[in-house]
C-alpha cells in the first residue's frame, strides 16, 4: 500500500538503494531475497524503512508457515521479475513486491483450514506469486497513468478475493482454527486491543500481540506515521459506535485495519503531516468506516466483505476530491518520495520558508543598471484590481530625481528615456507593438494604455509583458526566440505613461489586457543602510533601488569544482579545557550534479548549482556537528558578487547543535515527531563575503540572529581551491564563552556518482 510511483521525486533518503549498494557480490546475492522481503513488508504499511520491513518479517516468524510462504513468495517473484526485465528498481525498494508478500499470506492462512499436501500447497503458491506479480505490474502501469492514482493493494484484493470465491469452505474452516498466537491480556482496554489487533490483521494475524509487534516497528520508523493511524481508527471507530447506537448490526471492528491504514496513508504520506493532515486522518477513517459497512450490506456471505477493499475505495476518493480545490491551503500534498513522514514535514517546512515564491514565474531584472521601484503590488496608481501584480521601473539620480531640476520639459532630459530594455528570460517572442508614438512630459496615452510593449512566453513558465517602450525601437520580432538578457528595445514615454518608464508584469494569457499574475525577481541586489542585499527572489516594493546580479566567474568556478571524496577534519575547541575529537564528512556528486555531504548517524545536506546560486535544498544534519554548522554559513551562495554584498536566508532545526548520544537522538527524533504540529523552528541568519573572492577560494562569514543559546553567534567558513577542485578546508564556529573548529587534516578524492 505505497505512494504512487508516479509521484515526481524532489528528496528521497534512498534507504533502499543504499541497502542495494552495500549488500554486493556473493553476500549481495545471498541477502537480496530477504532484504526485497523486508522493503515488500514495509510498503505494506506505506514504510520504505528495511529496518521496519525486517521487523515486520521477523513478526511473521509468530506463525512459521506465514513467514516461509512470505519469503519463498518474494524469492520466486524477484527470480521471475528478473527473468521478465520488469523494473529493477521497484523489485528492490518492495513496491512491485508487496502485493505478492500479502498474496503468499492469503494463501498460507486460507490452506490452513484445506486438507491439501505440501505439493499441492506449494503449486498453488507459485500459481500465485506469480499471477499476482504480473497483476501487480499491470495495475502499476495503468493506474498512475491513465487514472491518476496509486494501485495500492489491488493486486492483492483481486487475487484474494479470487481464492475466496474458488475456496470458500478452506476460508471458513481456516476462520474457525486456532492461529497458535499467544492469548491476549485480559486487563487491556478493548478499544486498546482493538487497535493493535487491527494493526496485525493486515498481517493476517488478529492478534493484540501481533499488532504490538507491527505497531512498534512502526514506531521505529515514524511516530507520526502512527498517531495518524490512531486517528484513522478513532474515526472510523466513531462510525462504528454511531451505526451500533442506530441498531445496524456488521462486523465494524473486524475490519477496523481499514481505517488505520487510511488515516495513516492521508494524513503521513500522501499529504504532508500538519494539524490539517491529522484531522483528515480522522475524516478517512470515518469515510472507510461508512465503506465498509457499505460493502457489508452489498456484499454479505461473499468472503469479499473482508479484504481491504474499502481502504482503496477511502484513499482513491479522497485523492480525487482534494484535487477539485482551487488551492492547497493547510492541508498540502506530498510532491516527493521521503523515507519519513517525519522528514516530508521538514522539508516543507523549510522550502515554504527559504522560497515563498517558488510557486510563481521567476524574472530577470530586464534593465543592466540600478534602477528605482516607482510603483509596485498593489500600487496606488494603475497597479489595482485584476492588474495588481506589476512593477514600474525608472532611473534616478543619487537624489532620487527622475531628471536634473528644472529639465522636467523634456523627454531627452529624464535619466530612463532610451534605457536599455532586456529580455528577462529565454522563451518566445508573442506580441510586438513598435509604432505608438512617445507622449511629452506628463501627457498619457488612454487610447493605447500599453503604448509598445513586448509580450514573451518564457520557457520556465509565465507569461510576460515589458511595456512603454521608445517607438521604433524595439529590435525582436513575433515568433522569434531570446535568451536572458537579449536586448529587446529601449524604454520610451508610450501609452499610459506620463515620464519615462518600464512597466514589468505576468499576465495569464496572451490577450492585451488579461489579467496579471504573481512573480518574482530573481538574483537581483537591493540597496539598504547596511549594504547591498542579494535577494534569490523576491517583489521589491515602491521606492527600492534594485540592481541586476552579474555572475563572477571565480565564484562560480569555485563553488561548481567540490571535489567528491572524503575529508577528515579535526575538531578544536577553544575557551574550554582541551578537547580534541575528529569527524569524517563525504561528499558524493550524482548524475544531476547535486552535491550531497554525509556524516555521521545518517546526517546528511544536499545541495544543488542553479542558474544563480549554490543552494541547500535538503538538510538533515542532526547528527553531524560539522553538518550543522554548515547548514548555517552555506545555506545559499550566489555567483554573484558585489563589495559589502550580504544576504539572508533560513535554517531549520529539530534539535540543539552538537546534540550526541542516544538519548539525545532519541529526543531529536521525538522534537521531529511533533514538529508538524507546532510553529516552525527556525534561525535566520545574515551572510557575507568575509574576504573578496579569490581564484584561491572563499571565505564566508554568517551572524545568526537568534538568541538561543545553544546556537552559536556566528560561524566562518573557508572554501579553498587547489590544483581545480574544490574543498572545505577550515569550518568555525563562534559561541558565547568558546569556538568550535574545524580543521581539515586528509582528503581521500572519491568517485562522483552516489549511485
Amino acid at each position: 500500500m505505497t505512494p504512487s510511483s508516479a509521484t515526481p521525486v524532489i528528496s528521497t533518503a534512498s534507504t533502499s538503494a543504499a541497502a542495494t549498494r552495500e549488500h554486493g557480490g556473493l553476500l549481495g546475492t545471498l541477502l537480496s531475497p530477504l532484504v526485497e522481503t523486508g522493503f515488500a513488508a514495509g510498503n505494506v504499511f506505506l514504510s520504505r524503512s528495511l529496518c521496519t520491513g525486517l521487523l515486520l518479517v521477523a513478526t511473521l516468524l509468530m506463525i512459521p508457515r506465514y513467514f516461509f510462504c512470505a519469503f519463498a513468495a518474494c524469492a520466486v517473484a524477484g527470480a521471475a521479475s528478473r527473468i521478465l526485465k520488469l523494473p529493477s528498481g521497484m523489485r528492490r525498494d518492495g513496491t512491485l513486491l508487496f502485493n505478492v508478500l500479502l498474496a503468499a499470506l492469503a494463501v498460507a492462512w486460507i490452506t490452513r483450514g484445506s486438507h491439501l499436501g505440501t505439493p499441492a500447497v506449494v503449486g498453488m503458491l507459485l500459481i500465485v506469486t506469480i499471477y499476482t506479480l504480473l497483476l501487480a505490474a499491470a495495475f502499476w502501469h495503468w493506474f498512475p497513468a491513465h487514472a491518476g492514482l496509486p494501485p495500492l493493494s489491488m493486486a492483492f484484493v483481486a487475487v484474494f478475493g479470487t481464492l475466496l470465491t474458488f475456496f470458500p469452505h478452506w476460508a471458513a474452516a481456516s476462520v474457525l482454527l486456532d492461529s497458535g498466537l499467544p492469548e491476549e491480556p485480559e486487563w487491556t482496554p478493548f478499544a486498546v486491543a482493538a487497535f493493535f489487533r487491527s494493526a496485525g490483521t493486515v498481517l493476517f494475524m488478529p492478534n493484540a500481540w501481533a499488532g504490538l509487534s507491527v505497531v512498534l516497528a512502526l514506531l521505529l520508523w515514524s511516530r507520526v506515521a502512527v498517531l495518524n493511524a490512531i486517528a484513522g481508527f478513532a474515526g472510523g471507530i466513531a462510525v462504528v459506535k454511531t451505526l451500533e447506537a442506530c441498531g445496524l448490526e456488521w462486523a465494524g471492528w473486524f475490519a477496523a485495519h481499514n481505517y488505520l491504514l487510511a488515516g495513516m496513508a492521508l494524513g503521513a504520506v500522501y499529504f504532508v503531516p500538519s494539524w490539517s493532515s491529522l484531522a483528515l486522518a480522522m475524516v478517512a477513517g470515518a469515510v472507510a468506516a461508512l465503506n465498509v459497512a457499505a460493502v457489508q450490506h452489498f456484499l454479505s456471505g461473499s468472503g469479499w466483505e473482508y479484504l481491504p477493499f474499502p481502504f482503496l475505495i477511502t484513499i482513491w476518493s479522497l485523492l480525487c476530491a482534494m484535487r477539485l480545490r482551487e488551492s492547497a491551503g493547510s492541508l498540502r500534498p506530498n510532491l516527493g518520495l521521503f523515507e519519513t513522514p517525519e522528514a516530508s514535514a521538514a522539508a516543507d517546512a523549510a522550502t515554504r520558508t527559504r522560497f515563498p515564491h517558488r510557486t510563481e514565474p521567476h524574472v530577470l531584472l530586464p534593465v543592466k543598471r540600478e534602477v528605482t521601484v516607482t510603483q509596485g503590488f498593489d500600487g496606488t496608481l494603475s497597479h489595482r484590481g485584476e492588474w495588481r501584480h506589476a512593477l514600474d521601473f525608472e532611473v534616478h539620480d543619487g537624489a532620487g530625481r527622475p531628471c536634473p531640476p528644472g529639465c522636467d520639459d523634456d523627454l531627452s532630459n529624464f535619466y530612463t528615456t532610451g534605457l536599455d530594455i532586456h529580455a528577462p528570460g529565454s522563451g518566445e517572442v508573442l506580441r510586438v507593438i513598435d509604432g505608438v508614438a512617445d507622449n511629452p512630459p506628463g501627457g498619457c496615452n488612454f487610447a493605447q494604455n500599453w503604448g509598445n510593449y513586448v509580450t514573451l512566453r518564457l520557457d520556465f513558465g509565465g507569461i510576460v509583458k515589458l511595456a512603454h517602450f521608445k517607438q521604433d525601437s524595439i529590435c525582436v520580432k513575433a515568433g522569434q526566440r531570446v535568451n536572458g538578457g537579449d536586448l529587446l528595445g529601449q524604454c520610451g514615454n508610450s501609452g499610459r505613461s506620463p515620464v519615462p518608464h518600464l512597466h514589468l508584469h505576468a499576465q495569464s494569457g496572451v490577450e492585451t489586457g488579461t489579467a496579471t499574475t504573481p512573480f518574482c525577481l530573481t538574483n537581483y541586489f537591493t540597496r539598504t543602510d547596511a549594504g547591498l542585499r542579494w535577494n534569490f527572489a523576491g517583489v521589491p516594493k515602491r521606492g527600492e533601488r534594485v540592481t541586476p546580479g552579474v555572475s563572477q566567474p571565480v565564484v562560480m568556478g569555485t563553488l561548481a569544482h567540490f571535489s567528491p571524496g572524503t575529508a577528515t577534519y579535526r575538531l578544536s575547541v577553544e575557551g574550554r579545557a582541551e578537547n580534541r575529537s575528529q569527524e569524517t564528512v563525504h561528499l558524493l556528486l550524482d548524475e544531476a550534479g547535486r552535491y550531497e555531504f554525509r556524516g555521521p548517524h545518517g546526517a546528511r545536506l544536499s545541495a544543488v548549482l542553479g542558474l544563480h546560486s549554490l543552494q541547500i535544498i535538503e538538510s538533515g544534519a542532526d547528527g553531524s556537528l560539522f553538518l550543522q554548522l554548515l547548514a548555517l554559513v552555506m545555506p545559499a551562495v550566489p555567483f554573484a558578487y558585489q563589495s559589502g554584498m550580504f544576504w539572508e536566508d533560513r535554517v531549520t532545526f529539530t534539535g540543539a547543535i552538537g546534540a550526541s548520544g542516544f538519548i539525545r537522538r532519541s529526543l531529536r527524533a521525538l522534537s521531529a515527531s511533533v514538529a508538524p504540529y507546532l510553529p516552525n523552528s527556525e534561525v535566520r541568519v545574515v551572510i557575507r563575503h568575509a574576504s573578496a573572492p579569490t581564484p584561491n577560494g572563499l571565505r564566508l562569514v554568517s551572524s545568526l540572529q537568534t538568541t538561543r543559546k545553544n546556537l552559536p553567534t556566528s560561524v566562518e567558513l573557508e572554501v579553498s581551491v587547489q590544483q581545480g577542485t574544490t574543498t572545505i578546508t577550515e569550518l568555525s564556529a563562534r559561541f558565547a564563552k568558546h569556538t568550535l573548529r574545524f580543521s581539515q587534516i586528509t582528503f581521500e578524492p572519491g568517485t562522483a556518482s552516489n549511485n
